[in-house]
């Protein structure tokens, strides 16, 4: 599955770094991965990435903002605990984060409705200037690995780059544990707000086709898995065309019904599709997508599953247009077809 989502009622060290290092992230008290985003209507790839720390060191830029806010300011390392102090600066960063946040701290590292337990052993990084707490982050600990969950700074110390340094801290305390990765969760081509992730060195990418972490300058933009189902559909798609079949190319903005639904169910998680029965009155649909983990186009027997209110806000799926957007949630009955050869799924459509 592209996103899938666990809820471990314990989870030991080694059990993080496993999860971790499989492309996994932590939700509140659950533990999830997801490969693709949908951010104002359009669709993104979610690449993981890692920082080793085997020989790590500093570039001259983080040692310089290092020696600058190590001397303005106090840095104090401690198990995470939640209080007014905190929880009145999240309110103030979450005024002006550019994106959705959980409405308080609890709810963002924890299940909210009063819940106080943690299946996580979660440190934090708390950063003052003489009384006054002007940034925190969260760290979970795993044996050999260490998540960074959340950073939160004063807007009023902006120019001091404090998201960047809660970070660097971060690093810092995971060299002197002497563990062997840091993992800051993803970068999305394309959406640069994620791409300060980058600035603290050499990381290495998870590869989906290849589920291996390789050196992130190897990284190609034609390795981007959205960008290469995208290309495979299209040129299925036109070949379609050219063969008299009704069908037609969506994006699916459900493919997450896995991290929201109810039901251990095969919901179909693929983000583009193309409906190879768009016009007939059937019981079921057939989805053809391409697959990059198996590097070839699949067709998919479809059923509609359930009202779309259960899993999603009404007024998020309402503002998707139909004409491009695949807007009834499903899950896959069968795989009723698999080849590398594009021809050869025109030819099974034909039948």
């Amino acid at each position: 599955m592209f996103a899938e989502k666990h809820y471990p009622e314990t989870i030991l060290p080694e059990e993080l770094d496993s999860y971790l290092a499989k492309g996994w992230y932590r939700m509140g008290q659950t533990i999830f991965t997801t490969h693709f985003l949908c951010f104002d209507d359009q669709f993104y790839s979610a690449i993981w990435v890692r920082l080793p720390l085997v020989d790590y060191k500093f570039s001259k830029s983080l040692r310089k903002l290092l020696r600058q806010n190590d001397a303005k300011f106090q840095t104090k390392f401690r198990r995470a605990n939640f209080n007014d102090e905190k929880e009145k600066l999240y309110q103030v960063y979450r005024a002006t984060f550019p994106g959705l946040l959980a409405p308080s701290l609890k709810d963002s590292l924890l299940d909210g409705d009063g819940e106080e337990s943690n299946v996580f052993d979660t440190y934090e990084v708390a950063i003052y200037d003489g009384d006054r707490l002007i940034a925190f982050s969260f760290f979970d600990l795993g044996n050999k690995s260490v998540a960074s969950i959340i950073g939160v700074y004063d807007p009023e110390y902006q120019k001091h780059s404090l998201g960047l340094f809660t970070m660097i801290k971060e690093i810092q305390y995971t060299q002197e544990k002497k563990l062997q990765y840091y993992y800051p969760g993803y970068i999305v081509p394309g959406y640069a707000r994620f791409d300060y992730k980058l600035r603290i060195g050499l990381v290495e990418y998870y590869n989906l086709k290849t589920s291996t972490w390789l050196p992130f300058p190897d990284f190609r933009e034609e390795e981007i898995p959205l960008n290469k189902m995208e290309k495979n559909l299209n040129l299925l798609c036109q070949k379609l065309q050219d063969a008299g079949i009704p069908a037609q190319k969506y994006y699916y903005p459900l493919f997450e019904a896995n991290l929201f639904g109810f039901w251990r169910a095969p919901y179909f998680d693929y983000p583009v599709l193309i409906n190879c029965l768009p016009k007939k009155e059937v019981k079921y649909f057939l989805m053809a997508v391409f697959d990059i983990r198996e590097n070839a186009f699949l067709l998919h027997r479809c059923v509609q599953f359930d009202d779309l209110r259960f899993y999603f806000n009404e007024t998020y799926t309402q503002s998707f247009d139909r004409q491009r957007y695949f807007m009834d949630l499903i899950v896959m009955e069968a795989c009723v077809f698999k080849n590398k050869d594009v021809d050869r799924l025109v030819d099974f459509l034909k039948m």
